[in-house]
């Protein structure tokens, strides 16, 4: 055998032991995942509530909710975003309720403290699911109710906001606010587009793979600063002090598999049958005169502002406030400026 051919053997078995180191490696890898992820998701809801909030049961999941200010005041309800729940809304809502409302801020399955049956098995996660269930909850709170979205939480208030509209749900709503809403818009506000055929990948398609990427990212505690900086434009406003709070939902039992369902499901959002991914039906809905206001940080990279301006076009009447110098999480980056525009659109309480 020549020179050549010497080396060319010397690269393969190179290659071969390093594909081979590199599958040893990712196997430790995947069952160093799954045994913290077995060591840490241990826990019930009820326990990591720490006795605040209470759950309502909606049929499909039992909603776990928190609430701030007077009982007889107007109602207020908030949806959250993607890794927030109802414990990381931080210093909002007190001065919600100083202003004169009544607070409630839920959990949307799989997030925080909500539960599902069957462990969270077979949960429909749409859109729609998601509003029939903030609409069965708001059947609790009276009919007269004001409904704030932020980012992944904005689509089923919105879509609520359209079953509310139809006239057969039972609640009138005074006013909606969308805080960033993450709708499946595209960067300058295309309307959401669906590809036939098209599943959630590889890794989100196996719910094996799913929650093992989910265990090793979204939901391993020494990312969630990280991660949480991706959305947000002011990087020093993710403080240690907000983390445990945002990681308190990780503990409990198979949280990292229901993110990871919920994951695969939210993929294919632009594919649901949702009248609010419909650009002509948000037009037809803002006509009946329903108050929606837009408060968007001027510098998401998230969810773009050109997409604000496409929402504003498509509701007649859509008032758009730009916080300059914010990102997609407004209420952590400047809650004293965020708390003032989102009290200024909503107007008296009363």
């Amino acid at each position: 055998m020549g020179l050549a051919g010497r080396i060319a053997r010397h690269l393969v078995a190179a290659a071969l032991l390093l594909v081979a180191v590199l599958a040893l490696a990712l196997s430790a890898w995947i069952a160093w995942t799954q045994h913290a992820r077995a060591m840490r998701e241990t826990q019930s809801a009820e326990p990591l509530a720490g006795g605040q909030g209470r759950w309502v049961d909606v049929g499909d999941a039992r909603l776990y909710v928190q609430e701030w200010g007077r009982p007889t005041d107007p109602a207020l309800l908030l949806t959250h975003g993607t890794g927030a729940w109802s414990g990381t809304w931080f210093g909002l809502p007190d001065a919600l309720a100083a202003a004169g409302w009544r607070v409630v801020a839920v959990d949307l399955p799989p997030f925080g403290l909500t539960t599902t049956p069957g462990d969270g098995l077979a949960v429909d996660y749409s859109r729609a699911a998601q509003a029939r269930r903030l609409i069965a909850l708001a059947g609790t709170l009276g009919s007269d109710l004001t409904l704030v979205g932020h980012s992944f939480g904005a689509g089923p208030a919105l879509e609520a906001a359209l079953v509310a509209g139809a006239g057969s749900s039972g609640v009138a709503l005074r006013r909606l606010v969308l805080v960033d809403p993450a709708l499946g818009l595209g960067p300058g506000g295309e309307p959401p587009h669906c590809v036939a055929g098209a599943g959630p990948g590889v890794l989100l398609g196996s719910q094996a793979l799913r929650t093992t990427l989910v265990s090793a990212t979204a939901t391993w505690p020494g990312l969630t600063g990280p991660l949480l900086r991706r959305f947000v434009h002011r990087q020093d406003a993710v403080t240690d002090a907000l983390l445990p709070a945002y990681r308190l939902p990780f503990a409990r039992a198979a949280f990292s598999q229901r993110l990871g369902d919920w994951a695969a499901a939210f993929s294919q959002a632009a594919c649901e049958p949702a009248d609010s991914l419909r650009p002509e039906r948000l037009t037809r809905w803002a006509a009946q005169g329903v108050p929606v206001a837009l408060v968007w940080g001027e510098e998401d990279r998230i969810t773009p502002l050109a997409q604000g301006r496409a929402l504003q076009r498509w509701m007649p009447g859509a008032t758009l406030t730009v916080l300059p110098g914010v990102g997609h999480i407004p209420h952590i980056e400047s809650p004293e400026a965020f708390s003032t525009a989102l009290i200024g659109v909503l107007g008296p309480a009363r």
